[in-house]
């Protein structure tokens, strides 16, 4: 799923990756499903691999809100197959922060003209978590994955399945128990030289031709990065993406 590109886990994007709360409340259900129930059970709530397939990439217009700088933007988040993403946050006059991932190169374009490359470690994960049909490949990126069983989180039962690519950091998905969708995931990234744990929630799915996406997407800490955004447009399979994952500078 695009937005958990950490767009997935979309440097800004570093601000829109997920992040770790800690203190959940484990409990002890009479059953619980297995890794594959669990994901095939989120295809099927998100609108099947069928109509999921039928697009390509995908435009998200809509609102940052930051409370650590006080401010509500505008904000553009765009991803297309097999594995790119790019994000424009607009800061009024001073210009606008463009940050970029072209499938196998990153970088983030700064309103006073710099150009910062992602480093190597951002990279490998990027080639995961920037997965466009993430939701259809979680065995194929993550070779190891296993059910950690029901939580609590932001209020809600959820299947933890902690994932493991063959390269890069694990990740934590939570499922919601009730709907099935994906309702938050938990990763590391490295913010301010420093590695943090963050955890990234989505709420409110719409339907979108076809597919739910999540209209919602929060990052709860670590608090000196958090945010929200509200999805207020979304567009599917546009033609013209040229512009989308190359450099302005």
């Amino acid at each position: 799923m695009f937005l958990y590109s950490r767009f997935g886990k979309t440097a800004l994007a570093a601000l829109i990756l997920g992040a770790f709360a800690s203190g959940l409340r484990a409990e002890q259900p009479a059953k619980i499903p297995s890794v594959d129930v669990v994901l095939e059970r989120n295809i099927k709530a998100l609108g099947g691999k069928k109509a999921m397939s039928k697009i390509k990439n995908r435009e998200a217009l809509g609102r940052i809100k930051m409370p650590a700088f006080g401010a509500e933007l505008p904000v553009i988040l765009r991803a297309a197959a097999p594995n790119r993403e790019a994000m424009e946050l607009t800061l009024g006059e001073a210009g606008v922060v463009r940050d970029v991932f072209d499938g196998s190169k990153g970088w983030t374009e700064t309103p006073d003209g710099n150009v910062i490359p992602k480093k190597e470690r951002e990279l490998i994960n990027k080639k995961t978590e920037a997965d466009f049909h993430a939701d259809l490949n979680y065995k194929k990126n993550y070779p190891k994955i296993k059910q950690l069983g029901v939580q609590k989180v932001a209020g809600r039962d959820v299947y933890t399945l902690k994932m493991t690519p063959k390269k890069g950091d694990a990740d934590t998905f939570f499922f919601d128990v009730k709907t099935g969708m994906v309702a938050g995931v938990d990763s590391t990234a490295e913010m301010q030289n420093m590695e943090v744990k963050t955890r990234v929630l989505f709420r409110d799915y719409k339907k979108v031709d076809g597919v739910m996406i999540p209209s919602t997407i929060e990052l709860t800490e670590p608090k000196f990065a958090a945010f929200a955004i509200t999805i207020e447009k979304i567009r599917h399979n546009v033609k013209q993406t040229a512009s989308w994952f190359k450099t302005t500078k």
